[in-house]
């Protein structure tokens, strides 16, 4: 399974991610979770502990875990590889280009707002 995580400056609070990746693991359906973080910083660093907290309790299910840190025109070009896409902000704030990008090849967008 392949998800992507991307997030707005402005988004803090890691409960809010937790319960965006909860949903994220509950759709895997393969034996790899790979994690493309896109951004900003603080969303990369949320990711990036998660993937490391989370990896051995997924690879005695089974599961090898994988995590990228990504520019956004990456997972753009293989969108088609894309099974799930999370986008984290405040609740005054558009979702990105990517989610529409997402929505319009028909994967399914978790949009988790605090």
């Amino acid at each position: 399974m392949n998800i992507v995580v991307q997030g707005t400056k402005e988004f803090s609070d890691y409960n809010i991610f937790m319960r965006a990746m909860g949903v994220a693991l509950s759709e895997i359906k393969d034996e790899e979770f790979n994690v493309y973080s896109v951004g900003p910083a603080q969303i990369n660093s949320f990711t990036a502990e998660f993937c490391n907290m989370s990896e051995n309790g997924l690879r005695k299910r089974g599961i090898k875990t994988k995590f990228y840190r990504v520019p956004q025109s990456f997972v753009e070009e293989r969108m088609d590889t894309v099974d799930y896409v999370v986008f984290l902000s405040t609740p005054n704030q558009k979702p990105s280009k990517l989610v529409s990008s997402a929505e319009l090849s028909g994967i399914e967008v978790g949009l988790f707002r605090y």
